[in-house]
């Protein structure tokens, strides 16, 4: 069926229980491969080999050990022993780790803009990207959303949809679904050859979840459920609009507030003052700490409020406008109506989806 590599992962391994089907990780490399993520995944670290073959970026040994800690602390990996296990699942070296972190650092550089050729195998660098970079249980988690979208309740996946691009040119031309098939097989042969019938249906299945996924978009994006979603979180998705100054110690916050309130000085003034700079900022209630909510739930708009201790230090801050969410607004309709879809996906998935193997 499969023609397996020596690099993980093999590609006829079950990686996805999905209701009474069975996903390998051929099935994700196949689908991430037609929705764009592979080639997005290539780019990216072909971008970083060449920072790093010309030199424009040349991460330090402190830069990748915060990212090696970044890294660990991401998974869970809080002992060397976890994170030995973690790497023999994926036939992995340190070496090989140290190399995924250090392309991972030049491709987050502005200067990892520029593409060109690269001496190094990009295939065998982007094989230990996909598995250290968490693209797999990316492309695992798309695939389980379009699995539940296609058994959604009939009324939403009935609901009528724009037709979804299809990988083919015709409804059930099995020629064309071949060609593509053939075509995306050969998007990452290093980890071995895909069977192409069962990419045909792979290919298909993943055409007709597709047009289930757009319309449950629909069914849960319409203005009607949308707006009652909204009503339901009118508090927590309050949006705030507001300048802050962030300053050392309560001392002189307290001071900057006493200029605001007594001298009735403005925001640039104090900051340029105390050395500082205002920053314009907007957040839903429910993004902000608990205590600065509350306050700039009560404040007068443009009267300072403060001192608000933080992490990084001490806020001062004038509230410029407070506004409850809208319909009409983009911010607030957009991820109400993805929460209602994720929350449909998520009871179908419930029970029914879990991974087999290691992501």
């Amino acid at each position: 069926m499969f023609h397996t590599s020596i690099v993980w992962p093999s590609l006829d391994q079950p990686v996805l229980h999905l209701g009474d089907e069975t996903a390998t990780y051929g099935d994700l490399l196949l689908i991430g491969a037609a929705i764009g993520l592979l080639a997005s995944r290539r780019a990216e670290t072909k971008r970083a080999l060449y920072a790093l073959e010309s030199g424009l970026e040349d991460p330090s040994r402190e830069a990748l050990r915060a990212e090696a800690v970044a890294f660990r602390n991401l998974r869970r990996l809080q002992s060397g022993e976890d994170l030995r296990v973690w790497l023999s699942d994926r036939d992995l070296t340190t070496d090989l780790l140290e190399d995924h972190l250090r392309r991972t650092l030049a491709a987050r550089s502005f200067l990892a803009v520029e593409d060109g050729p690269v001496k190094e195998d990009v295939d065998a660098a982007l094989v230990v990207d996909l598995a250290c970079s968490g693209w797999w249980k990316r492309v695992a988690d798309e695939t389980t959303r379009r699995w539940a979208a296609a058994r959604l309740p009939l009324e939403v996946s009935a609901h009528p949809a724009p037709a979804a691009p299809s990988i083919g040119e015709v409804d059930g031309d099995d020629d064309s679904l071949t060609r593509s098939a053939d075509e995306l097989a050969e998007s990452l042969s290093l980890l071995g050859k895909l069977d192409i019938p069962r990419s045909v249906a792979v290919l298909r299945e993943l055409r007709n979840q597709q047009v289930a996924l757009d319309a449950a978009k629909l069914k849960f994006g319409s203005s009607e459920i949308v707006a009652r979603r909204i009503a339901d979180h009118s508090l927590d998705w309050t949006r705030f609009v507001f300048d802050e100054i962030n300053l050392p110690t309560r001392v002189a916050a307290n001071e900057a507030l006493m200029c605001a309130r007594d001298d009735h000085m403005d925001p640039e003034e104090i900051a340029r003052l105390a050395g500082v700079e205002v920053r314009r900022r907007e957040h839903r209630r429910d993004e902000l700490p608990v205590g600065m909510a509350a306050m700039l739930s009560g404040a007068v708009i443009d009267e300072a409020i403060g001192p608000i201790d933080t992490t990084d230090g001490v806020r001062v801050v004038w509230l410029r406008e407070r506004r409850p969410p809208s319909l009409d607004d983009p911010t607030d309709r957009d991820p109400a109506a993805l929460e209602l879809l994720e929350e449909a996906l998520e009871r179908v998935k419930a029970g029914r989806a879990w991974a087999l193997g290691p992501l």
